[in-house]
Protein backbone atom coordinates (compact mmCIF):
# COMPACT_ATOMS: atom_id res chain seq x y z
CA UNK A 1 0.00 0.00 0.00
CA UNK A 2 2.76 2.31 1.01
CA UNK A 3 4.55 1.85 -2.31
CA UNK A 4 1.27 2.50 -4.38
CA UNK A 5 0.47 5.64 -2.42
CA UNK A 6 3.82 6.51 -3.29
CA UNK A 7 3.53 5.68 -6.94
CA UNK A 8 0.53 7.40 -7.23
CA UNK A 9 1.59 10.56 -5.22
CA UNK A 10 4.71 11.27 -7.19
CA UNK A 11 2.42 10.63 -10.46
CA UNK A 12 -0.28 13.55 -9.44
CA UNK A 13 2.49 15.70 -8.96
CA UNK A 14 4.43 14.83 -12.34
CA UNK A 15 0.94 15.48 -13.74
CA UNK A 16 0.69 18.54 -12.04
CA UNK A 17 -2.53 17.90 -10.61
CA UNK A 18 -1.38 18.69 -6.53
CA UNK A 19 1.16 20.37 -4.93
CA UNK A 20 3.39 18.24 -2.33
CA UNK A 21 1.28 19.88 0.35
CA UNK A 22 -1.96 18.69 -0.84
CA UNK A 23 -0.94 15.51 -1.45
CA UNK A 24 0.77 14.82 1.76
CA UNK A 25 -2.15 17.07 3.06
CA UNK A 26 -4.90 14.57 1.69
CA UNK A 27 -3.05 11.42 2.50
CA UNK A 28 -2.51 12.09 6.07
CA UNK A 29 -6.50 13.70 6.82
CA UNK A 30 -8.23 11.24 4.23
CA UNK A 31 -6.44 8.03 4.59
CA UNK A 32 -4.88 8.53 8.46
CA UNK A 33 -0.91 8.22 7.47
CA UNK A 34 0.97 9.61 10.19
CA UNK A 35 2.79 11.95 7.47
CA UNK A 36 2.24 12.19 3.73
CA UNK A 37 4.61 10.26 0.80
CA UNK A 38 7.08 13.21 0.46
CA UNK A 39 7.75 13.94 4.19
CA UNK A 40 8.46 10.60 4.49
CA UNK A 41 10.83 10.34 1.07
CA UNK A 42 12.39 13.33 2.65
CA UNK A 43 12.79 11.44 5.85
CA UNK A 44 14.00 7.83 4.26
CA UNK A 45 16.51 9.68 1.21
CA UNK A 46 15.27 10.82 -2.18
CA UNK A 47 18.71 9.45 -3.19
CA UNK A 48 17.38 6.03 -1.66
CA UNK A 49 14.38 6.35 -3.84
CA UNK A 50 16.35 7.21 -6.70
CA UNK A 51 18.60 3.91 -6.63
CA UNK A 52 16.22 1.59 -5.48
CA UNK A 53 14.22 2.71 -8.16
CA UNK A 54 17.21 2.62 -10.74
CA UNK A 55 17.82 -1.03 -9.35
CA UNK A 56 14.32 -2.31 -9.54
CA UNK A 57 14.49 -1.07 -13.69
CA UNK A 58 17.55 -2.75 -14.40
CA UNK A 59 16.70 -6.09 -12.79
CA UNK A 60 12.83 -5.92 -14.25
CA UNK A 61 13.59 -3.68 -17.95
CA UNK A 62 10.18 -2.35 -16.98
CA UNK A 63 9.91 1.22 -17.85
CA UNK A 64 6.94 1.68 -15.07
CA UNK A 65 10.29 0.62 -12.30
CA UNK A 66 12.10 3.48 -13.33
CA UNK A 67 11.90 6.37 -10.29
CA UNK A 68 9.99 9.25 -11.82
CA UNK A 69 10.95 12.34 -13.57
CA UNK A 70 10.37 14.51 -10.13
CA UNK A 71 12.91 11.61 -8.38
CA UNK A 72 15.39 11.98 -11.00
CA UNK A 73 14.97 15.84 -11.18
CA UNK A 74 15.88 16.02 -7.19
CA UNK A 75 18.28 13.44 -7.49
CA UNK A 76 20.29 15.33 -9.75
CA UNK A 77 20.27 18.70 -7.85
CA UNK A 78 21.51 16.49 -4.65
CA UNK A 79 18.17 17.39 -3.05
CA UNK A 80 17.88 14.20 -1.20
CA UNK A 81 16.23 15.50 1.43
CA UNK A 82 16.44 15.72 5.46
CA UNK A 83 20.13 14.73 5.42
CA UNK A 84 21.42 17.59 3.44
CA UNK A 85 18.12 20.21 4.41
CA UNK A 86 16.89 20.27 1.20
CA UNK A 87 14.04 18.27 -0.37
CA UNK A 88 10.48 18.61 -0.95
CA UNK A 89 10.59 20.77 1.77
CA UNK A 90 12.90 22.82 3.42
CA UNK A 91 14.73 21.55 6.70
Amino acid sequence: MLQATRKEALNLLDLGIASVEDIDQAVIKGLGYPMGPFQLLDLTGIDLAYHVGMEKYQASGNEDDKPSPTIVEKFNKGEWGKKVGKGFYTY
